[in-house]
């Protein structure tokens, strides 16, 4: 069977394309926020890809291109400084339609911040199972930690992410995925800023920098009015580019809308 000079090359980007990205479905830079002990929440995470990689990573992979990612994330704090929470993930991009996306369960602890002041610091961890057109892993980890400083104005957040596969070719290989924003409270009842998402490929191999992924984002968040800080609604709206060819995802559009119960 002859095969043609463009699907050859496709398959030779795919061959050579890292299988490690920026989460589709988990674009999100992680804070303070922690529910109270017994109170429930729950975030509706979205986005839609108008420009991006339409090469597969790997063979059976969903393409970023025209793929859209839905994650619903139910949450529970359970002490002062624990949240328990689960991601439900969907997609849809043409050729392959709606699908599942897997799921993951994480443990969000944070150090009470009447021990901190203005600063911030705490740990999330993540595990999560994955269908073959996801990841290339069926099952993977995250330890991402929360480190940053917030007056009530300004924001500095910053996550430098570790995760790995748990099965498959590159089992615990931990690869490096750094997550950071930096937003000003306009008073308005909203805040503005910067999101920067990074792959920048495994401890024991950093990626050449024309490999990298990274993406910067800006966006606008939903603030509490003044005078009511039980304000339980959250939203998150954002446009991001691709700062590098390797990166999946040129143009990206995300929302989060969430509510606590």
């Amino acid at each position: 069977m002859r095969t043609s000079l463009p699907a050859v090359a496709a398959l030779a980007l795919a061959a050579a394309a890292p299988a490690a990205a920026v989460d589709p479905f988990e674009i999100q830079v992680y804070g303070p926020d922690l529910n109270e002990p017994g109170q429930f929440s729950a975030e509706l995470h979205l986005n839609f890809t108008f420009q991006g990689s339409s090469v597969p990573a790997y063979p059976g992979q969903v393409p970023a291109l025209h793929s859209g990612h839905y994650t619903l994330e139910p949450a529970v704090g359970v002490t002062e400084w624990l949240e328990l929470g689960a991601y439900l993930q969907t997609l849809s991009a043409p050729g392959f339609g709606y699908r599942w996306g897997g799921f993951k369960l994480r443990a969000k602890m944070i150090v009470p911040q009447r021990l901190t002041g203005q600063f911030f610091v705490g740990l999330n961890v993540e595990v999560g199972r994955f269908p073959s057109w996801v990841e290339d892993a069926a099952w993977g980890t995250e330890f991402r930690p929360i480190l940053g400083w917030s007056d009530g104005l300004f924001l500095v957040d910053v996550n430098p992410i570790l995760g790995c596969a748990l099965d498959g070719p590159d089992a615990f290989r931990v690869d490096f995925s750094p997550a950071a924003k930096v937003a000003v409270n306009t008073q308005l009842g909203f805040a503005v800023g910067v999101e920067y998402y990074g792959e920048l490929g495994y401890l024991s191999g950093i990626y050449p920098a024309s490999q990298q992924q990274h993406l910067l984002f800006a966006v606008l968040d939903l603030v509490a009015p003044r005078g009511k800080p039980d304000f339980d609604w959250e939203l998150n709206l954002g446009v991001g580019f691709g700062l590098t060819p390797a990166t999946d995802q040129q143009l990206i559009v995300k929302a989060i809308v969430g509510k606590a119960f």
